[in-house]
């Protein structure tokens, strides 16, 4: 879970809490939700400059765990699911721009905002942007997968309500056009970027 790691560096870094203070392994494993809740609550308490920026980063892992609970994959669903992603992944780059899509109709419900963008800390402190997450879960015990919702990513946002099949042209023009890129440029991006929604993240189904 890469936003709960670059959590963790951030805090470090700000000496909100030392290394030897933190059970990094607990910490990060979904299933010891408390001792994560916990180093939240010892942060907090110990730097009032550093609230603000833990309270939005609980309420995103508030919102993990509520789609862990609430949005259990059935299991008959997801392999079904992973073998259609497969067998599109097995095809030719040439086959694969000849395939249709439709935006997986869950997606809307597994989107976390955050006011902060904890997948990439360059700077002192996160960068202050309305940032979007989907957690993904699994059938499986695990911790859900989660993708950001910034750059190519974020055009799932502005065709999550595409209730309509589409061709890869398609989308291919759309993209190029919100990015004002030429589509000969952006093609080999997207079909890399389309190929991992399809197989890693299942956030684009392709229609058979």
């Amino acid at each position: 879970m890469k936003t709960r790691k670059n959590f963790l560096d951030w805090a470090f870094a700000q000496n909100h809490i030392l290394e030897n203070e933190v059970d990094q392994p607990r910490f990060y494993s979904i299933h010891e939700q408390n001792y994560m809740y916990g180093i939240l609550a010892r942060i907090t308490k110990g730097s009032l400059d550093a609230k603000a920026f833990v309270e939005d980063f609980k309420g995103l892992e508030n919102q993990r765990y509520r789609i862990m609970d609430e949005r259990t994959i059935k299991e008959i669903d997801a392999v079904s699911q992973v073998g259609i992603a497969i067998d599109f992944c097995t095809q030719s780059d040439a086959q694969k721009r000849e395939s249709s899509f439709l935006v997986n109709p869950d997606l809307t419900n597994y989107l976390v905002q955050s006011a902060f963008l904890w997948n990439d800390i360059e700077n002192k402190n996160p960068k202050t942007i309305d940032a979007y997450y989907a957690i993904i879960p699994t059938f499986i015990d695990v911790a859900p997968k989660e993708i950001c919702l910034t750059q190519l990513s974020a055009l799932l946002l502005d065709i999550k309500d595409y209730r309509e099949v589409f061709t890869y042209a398609e989308l291919l023009e759309l993209v190029a056009g919100a990015m004002d890129y030429e589509e000969k440029e952006l093609d080999r991006q997207l079909l890399d970027f389309v190929t991992a929604q399809v197989l890693y993240y299942r956030t684009l189904l392709p229609i058979t």
